[in-house]
């Protein structure tokens, strides 16, 4: 395995070290390493060069500072930095015989070859694999070409600075120089070679892995007719000469003429004159070939011969094969048919300063890489981007979204001067990430996708208290040292912080002594910095100017201001944002002083002044440019009080950008498509400097993808990363490596489709008008009224719609109370301003809670959208990281899940019955049916495991309840979860009315009202919660804790074990989701219903692959731990019946004559009948016999069969709906309410979002306000005395159906929510062809149930005011 050390970076000495550009900072070393390495010759084996290195050539550019010096398993992304091969199919090849170190040598085309532990590949390819050395590209089905697999990735040594002479060629360049940067062209015929060479194989080179080289195509300039080969003996490049690209743009072209160099005949004549850089009589062609190499596994069959025999030599026209020429033409064919590009229903596409372009396709050439790129969904007409200057490197895919930064002036250039190129610019990434990839490229990946392993240390939070008293004293414009006590006594105490320091474990006192030894140096600061007579002048010297300006700190403005900038795809939290006074130099235009809000960036560690933290400043300087448009930032050490000026150039703006593209490539790209099915991708490479990885919080998790990726690489070729990968996974056997490997790739799948489908882009992509049309945004909003504080960070906002809005109203808004939201500006400016959760929306006004007061911003106007989160899965992944752990509990959680050992049981009920809890007992279990008092024996009976199915209406949350009664009688801890606060809610309301004490963990604004008064915030301020004791005291008081199954973060955690964790919904939470909890309890209980709606998963592949099976499922097929509750109280017998044929195979039972024959009742259905028997002898030419059928309540379950009806579906922009089928549920349910159904006992259930609309639409009026229109989904669970059920669809064409019909477990919870009457409306001829509504319409017909609705149905649709 290839793999990256590098030394840790010291601070340079000298004075001004603060005021130095982060490419110089990193260029020093770079030149010492340069000074310390050797030149190799042609007769040398491969050691470390000096030579930059690109394809095997060098890289004839200037050298410039880079911000991404000594990174230690980062691939540099700039021709600034050393790359041997970069992410592109053509490598260059030099033909010379020089063996001379100052002149342009084959060495580095040797380099290509070689299989040495020093070379790199792209950012977005290195693999830890050395051993095959098998480089090779691989095509998709479109013809694109992909990441090189199995490649040969290595470490990043050293920086290394060009040689002087390799930067004055590229000075000295001409139109008639020999080197061509973008591929070659010819002018005037070559001359024929002597006849006598023949077209043989090439020779094995010493020193070179054996190896091909593919024909590459090129073409003269002049449109010769007869192309000429050439060979070089080392080499073996061959040639086809042909023309260039006339795609092209123009402007570009002529861009690229300026660095082309023409070869004219005289070049390849022995005695001709040659450029000024080469040697006399030598010539030096460059071209460009596709290269594979065999490594150690040997050459290819053909070329096996060829080894031994003499060295191949130039060859003439003749000895070419008219065979071979013919497959090189198919060969370019095939590769120019791709597949048309499709973009992505979700993409947004825009031109302008917030542009967004898609890639239609990727030109790469040596040195530079052209882009065809669109603003159009049509991808016509296209613009081009020519990438050079290290750009080239960065890890652009046809199909990518780029934004561009620049001048398009005939298309778009991004070189080392000009231009930035954002690569998938509406993922942002947090200015953390990317400052902590520097170091570690592999953390900041794992980092994003195992989050919760960023876990804390006493350093930390000693850091977040400091900066919090900091930020409060700012708040309060006072830094006096009482002031500052005050602060700092009152973080101590605060709930926040008490459970940090309950979960690390320290007291008090020890963070109060660290505390307030910062607090000297804030006052110091701030006396020097805020005094208002005579603040402190801070120097500024910036890239663009001759001499130093010097500004002042006039007030801080503001603390944690949230960004979001889409324009550079970045986002973060800035510490403090500071005003500014900046006074020119003396000789500067601006003589008046300019005031400036600029970032603030707060370190509590040691003085560094580190590349991370300054990068990290650069960072909020760039993000803020469209807020502020700083010109500098600052870095304040807390613990010295001093700050440092952090000014960046376009240069380390380039560089940061450089290395955002690769770390958003390797999140975006974390599953590779293959063929026959998807695989994870590589990561950058482990680390050999086991030093830096001794504190990392990802070593767990950085071992086990390593060996999940590859489980060879256990048996790594460095020592330390064996070592290290014996160490964190040696406890783990290979199905214990396959079940996280598998997961992994299934949360990896279904995060890339979540990422896909989030809307977040739309908040600064659509504008008002766009959101507001698909409800998802209210906006012309401006504050009203005062900004209330609810809690600690959760401010109470009412917002008013400007007047023109209000007249229009939010008619369309499909945002309710709850709801989680983001606050924007109006204009695009302040992006992201605010998050939190809608209260309330009406015709005029909006009110919320967000996690900010925005009280500085009452004249701005707000937009308000609805926000989904950048959900994630890093819960899922982390608890699959922490179910490999090398501890007690994972290993015997991986014992039950993973190698699927048999659950044990004890024998005897009285070893676990305490003798005073026995009456309580027995009298709690007089209640329970035979079923449910299995399942409280088999729970008490369990030493690991019980599964309790609960079949529709069986009353799985009265068994919880009881079975925590039950436990809590005889003194055992549970825990109690589920997937959603309501289901944890409802079984928490009921435990409530016995009397049960117990503590609900979760904030306050998901929380039932009624459970208000359990919820951890309640028991603080009633107790008055101000030490740790007194928080361990509440911890541990209930014997009862309840929370989801995500909220497992929580301190209390940390501590407590429970004796038995009950999992509601378990059949419907993924499987990684479930395991949280199960690490704190002794025994589990899950219950649920496999028969029922399995965990949601949207990614195809990742259903496939199994990601919609629960862990109640895995586990059913162990039969000793399942009790099934069978008797159900919910649905007449009827009704029963179809879920018995369609699921349980007459398992279900009802638990009461009177619950079989419970009937609707409608007190008015007489004089409802009465009135549809006159209208249908007022119209005798319409049939109304159908509607006189379907509200007899003594026909409880009809299917009205809508198939000689003209009922067809529509496919719309939101999706299928079916106008006429919502006709007629409107209909039924104005006949039903007039016939005295209640409104809510009604509910109207659809497969489609947009049939609910359709319907909801017909639902206006008051009398509808009661009844509840939702999906299936919803509906789980819960149950209405009356359901309608619209199929929607009907169609006549054959094709796809969808997914959601075919789902035999969504049919069961939908045809199992109606206590009393069932009506089904669709077309039976449509819904055949779904397997399981067939199965249920064969019920319906040997029952009798089905309804044929006549030809005129739709027509008969009587209008009746109600």
């Amino acid at each position: 395995m290839n793999r990256a050390k590098i030394k840790k970076s010291k601070l340079l000495p000298g004075p001004s070290r603060e005021q130095q550009n982060i490419s110089s900072f990193f260029f020093s070393k770079s030149q010492k390493a340069s000074s310390s390495t050797k030149v190799p010759t042609t007769s040398d084996a491969l050691t470390k060069t000096d030579i930059q290195t690109k394809d095997g050539e060098r890289l004839n550019s200037p050298s410039k500072r880079s911000i991404l010096g000594e990174l230690k398993n980062l691939l540099p992304s700039s021709t600034d930095l050393l790359i041997s091969v970069p992410e592109t199919p053509n490598s260059q090849i030099r033909l010379s015989s020089s063996g001379e170190e100052d002149q342009l040598s084959p060495e580095p085309a040797r380099e290509v070859a070689l299989g040495d532990k020093n070379r790199h590949l792209s950012p977005i390819c290195r693999s830890p694999r050395a051993k095959g050395r098998k480089l090779r590209r691989t095509m998709t089905k479109e013809g694109e070409r992909t990441k090189t697999e199995d490649g040969l990735f290595g470490p990043l040594k050293r920086l290394f600075s060009p040689p002087e002479e390799s930067r004055n060629a590229k000075r000295a360049r001409s139109a008639d120089a020999v080197i061509h940067s973008a591929g070659i062209f010819l002018k005037g015929k070559m001359p024929n070679l002597s006849s006598n060479q023949s077209p043989g194989p090439p020779e094995r080179s010493e020193g070179h892995n054996e190896g091909k080289q593919n024909v590459t195509s090129v073409k003269s300039t002049e449109g010769e007719k007869e192309p000429q080969e050439e060979t070089d003996q080392t080499d073996s490049g061959i040639t086809e000469i042909k023309a260039p690209d006339p795609k092209t743009h123009k402007n570009l072209e002529s861009s690229l003429d300026k660095d082309t160099c023409t070869i004219t005949t005289h070049a390849h004549e022995p005695g001709a004159p040659s450029d000024s850089h080469q040697p006399k009589g030598k010539a030096v062609l460059e071209t460009t070939a596709t290269l594979e190499t065999y490594g150690d596994k040997g050459t290819p069959p053909d070329q096996e011969q060829a080894n031994t025999g003499a060295a191949a030599t130039c060859p003439v026209e003749e000895g070419i094969e008219e065979s071979w020429f013919s497959d090189q033409m198919d060969e370019d064919a095939d590769d120019k048919s791709k597949k048309s590009l499709k973009v992505p229903d979700h993409v947004i596409l825009s031109g302008g300063l917030n542009n967004r372009y898609v890639v239609v396709d990727v030109e790469e050439r040596p040195g530079r890489k052209l882009l065809s790129i669109s603003c159009s969904r049509s991808l016509c007409p296209t613009e081009t981007c020519l990438l050079t200057d290290g750009w080239e490197t960065t890890p652009v895919c046809r199909g990518d979204v780029v934004h561009l930064e620049g001048s398009p002036d005939g298309g778009w250039l991004v070189n080392r001067e000009r231009g930035f190129l954002v690569l998938l610019p509406d993922s942002l990434v947090s200015g953390t990430s990317i400052s902590n990839s520097i170091r570690c490229m592999r953390r900041a990946v794992l980092g994003d996708m195992f989050k919760s392993f960023d876990g804390g240390s006493k350093q930390m939070l000693n850091g977040t208290m400091v900066h919090e008293v900091f930020q409060r004293a700012a708040t309060a414009k006072e830094f006096s040292l009482q002031k500052l006590s005050e602060l700092a006594d009152e973080a101590l105490h605060s709930p926040r912080y008490l459970g940090d320091m309950y979960s690390l474990g320290v007291s008090q006192e020890e963070i109060k002594q660290e505390l307030h030894e910062y607090l000297p140096s804030l006052e110091h600061w701030a006396n020097e910095h805020l005094c208002p007579t005579n603040p402190k002048a801070i120097s500024l010297k910036t890239q663009c100017q001759d001499s130093a300006s010097v500004f002042t700190v006039s007030e801080l403005a503001d603390i944690e201001e949230n960004v979001w900038s889409p324009r550079f795809g970045l986002k973060g939290k800035i510490d403090v944002t500071a005003k500014v006074q900046i006074q020119r130099a003396p000789n500067s235009s601006r003589r008046i002083p300019e005031e400036k809000i600029i970032p603030l960036e707060l370190k509590t560690g040691k003085e560094s002044n580190s590349i991370e933290h300054r990068s990290q400043v650069i960072l909020y300087t760039l993000m803020s440019k469209e807020r502020y448009n700083p010109v500098v930032g600052l870095l304040l050490y807390l613990k010295t009080g001093n700050m440092h000026p952090v000014a960046a150039g376009h240069m380390d703006h380039r560089e940061l950008l450089k290395l955002r593209n690769t770390l958003v490539r390797h999140i975006s790209s974390c599953v590779e498509k293959a063929a026959d099915q998807s695989r994870l991708s590589r990561l950058p490479d482990i680390l050999t400097d086991r030093q830096t990885c001794k504190y990392c919080p990802q070593r767990l998790s950085c071992a086990l993808y390593e060996r999940a990726v590859d489980t060879s690489s256990a048996d790594a070729s460095e020592e330390v990363v064996r070592t290290f990968l014996q160490q964190e996974t040696g406890h783990l056997t290979l199905p214990h490596l396959s079940y996280f490997s598998h997961w992994l790739l299934l949360c990896c799948l279904e995060a890339s489709t979540m990422e896909a489908k989030n809307g977040r882009k739309r908040v600064w992509l659509q504008s008002v008008e766009e959101s507001e049309k698909t409800g998802s945004c209210v906006g012309n909003l401006q504050l009203s009224g005062p900004v209330g504080l609810q809690s600690d960070g959760v401010f109470l906002h009412r917002f008013q719609r400007s007047s023109v809005a209000s007249q229009q109203g939010v008619t369309r808004c499909g945002l309710t109370g709850g709801d989680r939201i983001v606050v924007s500006d109006q204009e695009g400016r302040f992006i992201g301003l605010a998050t939190g959760y809608l209260c309330e929306v009406s015709r005029t006004s909006v009110s919320c809670t967000l996690d900010r007061d925005l009280t500085k911003f009452n004249r701005m106007f707000f937009r308000l959208d609805g926000d989904e989160g950048v959900v994630g899965l890093s819960t899922h992944l982390s608890n699959l990281s922490r179910l490999m752990e090398n501890s007690q509990n994972s290993e015997r959680l991986r014992e039950l899940v993973v190698d699927l050992r048999s659950p044990e049981f004890i024998t005897n009920l009285s070893s676990v019955l305490p003798r005073e809890a026995k009456d309580a007992v027995a009298n709690i279990l007089k209640g329970l049916n035979k079923p449910q008092k299995q399942a409280m024996k088999k729970v008490l009976l369990s030493k690991d495991y019980t599964l309790i199915v609960g079949m529709p209406g069986t009353g799985k949350t009265t068994t919880i309840c009881t079975l925590v009664r039950i436990l809590h009688a005889c003194g055992f801890n549970v825990l109690l979860t589920s997937y959603t606060h309501s289901a944890v809610d409802n079984i928490l309301l009921k435990l409530k009315r016995f009397r049960v004490g117990f503590l609900r963990l979760g904030q306050g604004q998901k929380v039932h009202p009624e459970i208000l008064p359990y919820t951890e915030e309640s028991v603080r301020k009633t107790r008055d919660v101000k030490t740790l004791s007194d928080l361990e005291q509440l911890y541990n008081k209930e014997l009862v804790v309840a929370t989801t199954c995500m909220g497992i973060k929580h301190p209390i955690f940390t501590r407590r074990r429970f004796d038995f964790c009950i999992v509601d919904e378990a059949s419907q939470i993924s499987q990684p989701i479930c395991l949280g909890p199960l690490f704190y309890a002794r025994r589990f209980v899950l219950v649920g219903d496999h028969q029922q709606l399995p965990p949601i998963v949207q990614n195809h592949e990742a259903r496939t692959l199994g990601m919609d099976e629960s862990l109640f499922k895995r586990l059913e097929l162990n039969g000793d731990a399942v009790v099934q509750l069978n008797v159900q109280y919910r649905m007449n017998r009827q009704i029963m019946s179809l879920s018995n044929s369609l699921m349980y195979d007459g398992q279900l039972e009802c638990g009461s004559e009177r619950t079989a024959t419970a009937l609707l009742t409608l007190p008015l259905l007489l004089p409802v009948q009465s009135e549809l028997l006159s209208f249908s002898q007022s119209h005798p030419e319409l049939d109304l016999s159908w509607l006189q059928a379907t509200l007899l309540p003594s026909n409880p379950v009809c299917f009205l069969d809508s198939s000689l009806v003209p009922a067809l579906e529509s496919v719309e922009q939101g999706g299928v709906s079916n106008h006429t089928e919502a006709a007629l549920v409107h209909t039924l349910l104005s006949l039903l309410i007039k016939a005295g159904c209640k409104a809510g006992d009604i509910g109207v259930i659809a497969p489609y979002r947009q049939q609910l609309k359709t319907i909801s639409a017909l639902l206006q009026s008051p009398a509808f306000t009661e009844v509840e229109v939702n999906t299936v989904d919803r509906y789980q669970g819960r149950d209405k005395s009356l359901i309608v059920l619209s199929f929607v669809r009907s169609t006549a064409e054959e094709g796809n159906l969808g997914e959601l019909l075919k789902d035999w477990r969504r049919l069961n919870v939908a045809i199992t929510r109606a206590k009393h009457k069932l009506l089904m409306v669709g077309s039976a001829t449509t819904l055949r062809r779904y397997s399981p509504v067939e199965k249920l319409i064969d019920h319906l017909q040997q029952e009798n149930m089905i309804i044929q609705l006549p030809p005129a149905a739709h027509k008969a649709l009587p209008s009746m005011h109600l």
